[in-house]
């Protein structure tokens, strides 16, 4: 079995930041805000450059999330919920179909082409860092992005969820944490 790497998720008001776990330089950022009625997101290296930008929409009559999400070079893809609960998400990205879950216990689990290839761990609060644990380190922008897509405009991570029960989410079959 592979070696999983870790990592810490910092968050400031309307910025996270990615960091190597137990270092304090930031590998990515990414920063979010309101324009036009709209909720939209920058995702950035650590020397400022841009890398992809993100619209969240709410699509009313399916009752669905939509992240509409631009790679610096102009390409678009689409992060669509999967489910009217906002528990299942994908993507197709870079040749691939990347799916998000929400899990029991403040996690949230994405796979790659029906892989697990990482982990976010929320429910460690003390610290106000999110735990990510991944399979490849090659992954990381993608990972951040899919990552930063879900938590546009939440302002506080020790905010609770709108779900009132944790059945509704849905299951980790593979726990790293």
């Amino acid at each position: 079995m592979m070696s999983k790497i870790s990592y810490e998720i910092s968050q400031n008001n309307n910025e996270l930041i990615l960091l190597k776990e137990g270092k304090k330089t930031p590998l990515l950022t990414s920063f979010w805000y309101m324009e036009f009625g709209k909720t939209c997101a920058e995702i950035k290296e650590d020397n400022d450059k841009l890398l992809y930008s993100v619209t969240k929409k709410f699509q009313f009559w399916k009752w669905k999330m939509v992240y509409l999400i631009f790679k610096n070079g102009g390409e678009k893809s689409i992060l669509i919920s999967q489910n009217t609960r906002n528990t299942v998400f994908k993507i197709e990205l870079l040749n691939s179909v990347y799916q998000i879950k929400v899990n029991y216990k403040k996690k949230k689990s994405i796979y790659k082409d029906t892989t697990k290839i990482a982990e976010f761990d929320e429910s460690f609060l003390a610290t106000n860092n999110i735990k990510l644990l991944v399979a490849d380190s090659g992954e990381l922008q993608i990972l951040f992005l899919l990552y930063t897509s879900l938590f546009i405009g939440i302002n506080d991570l020790k905010s609770k969820t709108a779900l009132k029960s944790q059945k509704q989410l849905e299951k980790n079959t593979e726990a790293w944490f």
